[in-house]
């Protein structure tokens, strides 16, 4: 019997889920982020402003529907803004009516983030649970991602290589939902396009977290670098949310994943034309299936037996564009 990881019965929605606008430090209006998306055949646009969430509603229409949703950031002490380690998460209500930030702190301003000088848009900002000045620490950064989860939010941990944060640090963060895999706005100033690696070893960790690919567009150079596709019945946030939350969605950079199901004990992948297929797991037991000419490839099969921990799919087109799979533990497969 097929177990399918990636739903069949559902639609394919196009989704950037890490993105800013002139409310904070972005270069576009959320009017024209709309526009910019929409025209790109986007369906879905989470607007991350830094520190404060906004109703984008008004965007909304029966085939583009926005996410309120806000960037937390947590900063050490340094004495030059290039040498500051930092903790950024993107956090994400699963209830559209929930327009409100948490672990507030009253006293945070930044020169850049432009609604914090707005008197205005302050007054109108709502809050929920106590205020709270954070300091970059283990368990500061916990106690934020708890408050969160415990107010019905989604949070995903962002880009690791440009945030500086180490190892040691980041690895004993506990409860957010996903990592950053790939990062356009970073890699388009020079960073390793692929973060893959972090996320193997939080999955080492025990961690059950998922991936994704954003933008976390600044500028419009910065557009249309990394996505996911959402696979939901319908174009609302309730099953948006539901989906991204049930990881029911894959990453990319470029390919396509056209299937992805378990029958049998083995594991069949559908994909676009690509240069490579493989499977990674949490032992030695990792496959590639890989073309021998220019023609490329578009399925392969793995055998499950052996595999400890999880597994995941990353694919390569001949471009060096990637997509990736969530990964699949002991019984979702």
């Amino acid at each position: 019997m097929k177990k399918y990881l990636l739903p069949t019965d559902c639609n394919s929605y196009k989704a950037n889920m890490h993105c800013h606008s002139t409310l904070s430090d972005g270069s576009m209006t959320p009017e024209e982020l709309k526009e910019t998306y929409k025209s790109a055949g986007y369906s879905v646009l989470a607007i991350t402003d830094h520190e404060g969430i906004f109703d984008h509603s008004y965007l909304d229409d029966a085939n583009f529907l926005t996410i309120p949703s806000y960037e937390r950031e947590i900063n050490a002490d340094a004495n030059c803004w290039n040498n500051v380690i930092t903790c950024h998460l993107c956090i994400y209500p699963k209830d559209r009516s929930n327009i409100n930030t948490i672990a507030y702190d009253p006293e945070y301003t930044h020169p850049k983030f432009k609604w914090l000088h707005n008197a205005e848009l302050k007054e109108n900002m709502t809050y929920l649970g106590e205020p709270y000045k954070p300091y970059y620490s283990v368990e500061s950064i916990n106690y934020i991602i708890s408050e969160a989860k415990k107010y019905g939010f989604l949070v995903t941990l962002n880009h690791l290589q440009w945030s500086q944060e180490r190892y040691g640090q980041f690895s004993q963060y506990k409860g957010y939902d996903a990592v950053e895999v790939f990062n356009s706005a970073s890699a388009c100033g020079g960073l390793d396009m692929d973060d893959s690696l972090y996320y193997d070893s939080l999955l080492h960790l025990g961690n059950k977290i998922r991936c994704v690919c954003a933008d976390d567009n600044h500028e419009p150079h910065h557009c249309f670098g990394g996505w996911i596709v959402i696979k939901a019945p319908a174009l609302n946030h309730e099953n948006i949310m539901r989906a991204f939350e049930k990881g029911e969605y894959y990453s990319s950079t470029g390919p396509e994943i056209n299937e992805l199901y378990v029958e049998d004990g083995k594991v069949h992948i559908g994909t676009s034309n690509v240069k490579y297929i493989r499977m990674l797991t949490g032992n030695r037991l990792s496959k590639l299936a890989k073309a021998t000419d220019q023609n490329g490839i578009t399925e392969a099969v793995f055998e499950l037996r052996g595999v400890q921990d999880y597994f995941r799919i990353e694919i390569m087109d001949n471009n060096g564009n990637k997509a990736y799979t969530n990964a699949y533990f002991e019984g979702d497969f």
